[in-house]
């Protein structure tokens, strides 16, 4: 395959991976297009385009949704979620919280442990049907306590 198809191949994934987070975005934010696109200061058209794979996004209205959702970059890139891991490395972790999530009988969990064990089965859930990889969620995490720990010193 000749150095120019490559390319060509590479960006066009690269923008599926982008249009999925995007989907992503605004089914979790329950937001709408014509919303995010008033958000953004874009059409949207502009938005719809990019959706239904009519235009490829461009790094400006890529920056835009990142400010809109308070993401970095890194969040659209495809580097972080094509990076190498251990076959498996992903189900020993949910095997792992699985075993610590389970309650004890003796004990009686309270509304906030369930609401933890909630948190953890909807993001080993949204990790097994692909919707988010666990170095994207991983990320996110690392983002907010970084957020959080320089607002509260």
């Amino acid at each position: 395959m000749p150095q120019e198809d490559k390319t060509i191949d590479d960006a066009l994934s690269e923008s599926k991976e982008v249009v999925r987070k995007i989907r992503f975005l605004i089914d979790t934010h329950h937001e709408t297009v014509p919303g995010l696109a008033r958000g953004v200061g874009v059409l949207p058209n502009t938005i719809q385009d990019v959706l239904d794979g009519q235009s490829l996004p461009s790094s400006a209205l890529i920056r835009r949704i990142a400010q809109r959702f308070s993401l970095p970059m890194d969040f659209f890139s495809s580097e972080v979620s094509r990076a190498p891991r251990p076959r498996g490395s992903v189900r020993n972790k949910s095997k792992a919280v699985s075993r610590k999530s389970e309650p004890n009988p003796v004990s009686v969990a309270t509304g906030a442990q369930d609401e933890v064990l909630l948190q953890k089965a909807l993001i080993e859930l949204l990790i097994q049907k692909g919707v988010i990889s666990a170095d994207e969620w991983n990320a996110r995490i690392r983002l907010v306590t970084r957020r959080s720990s320089t607002t509260s010193a």
